[in-house]
């Protein structure tokens, strides 16, 4: 094996040219209440939560935000349970503020109609840069897509169901391997938004439940928590939701409070439930395209 290494001098003379440029790195703009998240170019940020907790919806919203606010944006949302269809129909019930029900069995009044014709003509402004995966839901053919597409931003909704290669024999060694792809995902200039799925926590009684969630709690808890760069746990939380952030690579572990109304899939500050809320403009963010190799 041919030796590969970096000196520290060679090191600290490119880094060195970077900070003298003045250049500040690319972070993606997001709508509130996300836009305290830091999503760049090269990070994994990982999302786990009791079921019903609004993951999916959360993870919807922030890519519709992200394409909004960032013109380079290109989203690959590859969701292991929801056609895409589906998907849509979340995003409009937010953009529109009309029941998510009305638009699925069809029974919207004119007026909300109307409604669903103004968030439509507003989803189209970005949807030729949002993507929806097609079975098979392996990690290869994500990387494969995210390529033909020039993705930038990978959405896993969720990440213990995709496959990788063969695998491994137990699914710790399958999850593993599916962490070890989403890394080189991350290498190749992609930012990965990933769902995850969560373990029942037993109290001292010896029942279980999903309170009290925390690092442990993630299925696979050693192979995320070396992997993602920043975790946040959905908490249920006095008629709120706190994104618990269990892990920040890079910063403070600050926690995101946010209100949810299931009805429209809407995420907002708890003072503002406008579905409309937070698009400001934003420095867009260069192309990078995933190759996961």
């Amino acid at each position: 094996m041919k030796p590969n290494f970096t000196t520290g001098a060679d090191l600290l003379g490119s880094w060195y040219a970077d900070v003298e440029r003045g250049e500040p790195p690319v972070r993606y703009a997001m709508g509130a209440p996300f836009d305290a998240l830091d999503v760049r170019p090269g990070r994994a940020l990982v999302f786990g939560g009791a079921p019903g907790t609004g993951k999916t919806g959360a993870l919807m919203q922030m890519s519709v935000d992200l394409l909004r606010l960032n013109e380079a944006g290109r989203v690959l949302v590859a969701n292991v349970e929801m056609v895409p269809a589906l998907l849509i129909e979340r995003a409009v019930s937010r953009l529109s503020g009309v029941p998510l029900t009305a638009i699925s069995d069809r029974t919207l009044t004119p007026a909300q109609l109307e409604r669903v014709k103004v968030a439509t003509e507003v989803l189209k402004t970005v949807a030729g840069r949002l993507a929806f995966l097609q079975a098979p839901f392996a990690l290869e053919h994500v990387a494969a897509a995210g390529t033909a597409f020039g993705a930038n931003v990978l959405v896993l909704d969720y990440l213990q169901r995709f496959s990788v290669g063969k695998g491994g024999p137990s699914q710790r060694e399958q999850l593993e391997a599916a962490c070890e792809k989403v890394r080189r995902f991350c290498d190749q200039g992609a930012a990965v938004l990933a769902a995850v799925a969560v373990a029942r926590q037993k109290n001292e009684r010896g029942s279980s439940s999903y309170k009290g969630l925390n690092l442990a709690s993630l299925r696979g808890s050693s192979e995320l928590e070396y992997g993602a760069d920043a975790v946040y746990l959905f908490t249920p939380d006095d008629g709120a939701i706190t994104l618990e952030c269990a892990k920040n690579r890079y910063g403070p572990t600050a926690d995101v409070r946010v209100s949810f109304d299931p009805t429209t899939q809407t995420f907002a500050p708890l003072a503002d439930v406008s579905g409309f809320a937070g698009f400001d403009d934003a420095k867009p963010a260069p192309a990078h395209k995933p190759k996961g190799g």
